[in-house]
């Protein structure tokens, strides 16, 4: 992975980098729900929703001890985030899911695309009329010659 490539946390509040082993640490992350999502240019990763909530004690209460756990679930864009859908294996093993390619392959010559340009069009009926016209108005009867270029007698 590039080590440009980054973990945002809720769009931006948190961000780390990712080390060279592929690990990535989170700092000062609050209670509650987010949104983890890997930043790169390359690849393309799925969201993941994190719950961090204070553990509960054995008597139902929350512990003050400051032991919190830990709940990833893969995300849907646009969807709602489920509370059904299965819990990630802590710590998280993340692998891309797409690789981006921002290059297309290059088109070959063609006959046809060339003359569906829209100025070779124009040049094709400047040309028509260039060496169309004289030969129509070669074939033209006198009268209607002199009518067209509007000389009378």
């Amino acid at each position: 992975l590039a080590t440009r490539a980054q973990v945002v946390l809720n769009g931006g509040e948190r961000r780390a980098f990712i080390q060279k082993d592929g690990t990535f640490a989170v700092d000062n992350v609050k209670l509650g729900d987010s949104l983890l999502e890997i930043a790169s240019s390359d690849y393309g990763f799925p969201k993941i929703h994190v719950r961090i909530s204070l553990k509960e004690a054995a008597d139902g209460k929350e512990e003050d001890g400051g032991r919190a756990s830990i709940a990833a679930r893969y995300v849907q864009v646009g969807s709602e985030w489920s509370v059904n859908a299965p819990v990630l294996a802590y710590p998280l093993r993340i692998s891309a899911s797409d690789k981006y390619d921002f290059f297309t392959e290059r088109q070959g010559f063609s006959i046809i695309t060339m003359f569906s340009n829209p100025y070779m069009m124009m040049v094709g009926a400047s040309l028509l009329a260039v060496f169309i016209l004289p030969k129509l108005q070669a074939n033209l009867d006198p009268e209607a010659l002199k009518e067209l270029q509007g000389k009378k007698e």
